[in-house]
């Protein structure tokens, strides 16, 4: 169990670094990296519509399947095309995306800080405030139309920054506590080991 613990810890700590470097490039190349993303879906969509619509012109026998595929390929063709051509409406779903993401993120620190005041931890608040800044600033990416392009995507790069840095702050934290926990009340069977 205790080893399952450490697996989880390690992978929320790579989780946050990665939040940080990618809110790190959001930040300093916002219009280089939504560009390249775009017109990199819209290529690959593009390839594979094509792909898919002539390997159905190609093929003997026509069923219920090819003729799927074939609506499929034509709705990713047209996708691909919409996404090289018209790039900044790929920009306002991904950034849609992200912000859900951010959202969720917060909505779980949330629930730890929650946690944290159920075990009367002290320091509670403080999680509970970076918490509820987390979740307003993926509120602010999703719904606030007001921003747009670059700005919105450096917003993005920020709260990603942020919210990375305020796991990694939460876990060390929440690792320290529960080391000073264990060591002012020794138990002889540990809670997190049955075995």
């Amino acid at each position: 169990m205790r080893d399952r613990l450490k697996n989880l810890t390690v992978s929320f700590v790579v989780l946050a670094i990665l939040y940080v470097l990618l809110g790190l490039v959001l930040l300093l190349w916002p219009v280089t990296v939504m560009d390249v993303l775009c017109y990199l879906t819209g290529g690959i969509l593009l390839l594979y519509g094509t792909f898919a619509i002539v390997g159905f012109c190609r093929a003997e026998e026509r069923r219920a399947v090819s003729f799927l595929a074939l609506l499929l390929g034509i709705v990713a063709a047209a996708v691909g095309v919409v996404l090289l051509f018209q790039p900044t409406l790929f920009q306002s779903i991904l950034t849609m995306i992200l912000g859900i993401y951010i959202l969720i993120d917060g909505l779980l620190n949330l629930k730890r800080a929650l946690e944290l005041r159920r075990m009367e931890h002290g320091g509670w608040t403080i999680y509970l405030v970076l918490s509820l800044i987390t979740v307003v600033l993926g509120l602010v990416v999703v719904f606030w139309p007001m921003l747009a392009g670059a700005t919105l995507v450096q917003l993005i790069g920020a709260a990603l920054v942020y919210s990375g840095a305020a796991d990694l702050w939460t876990l060390f934290q929440l690792s320290r506590w529960t080391k000073e926990y264990r060591k002012t009340h020794p138990v002889d069977v540990d809670p997190l080991d049955p075995y």
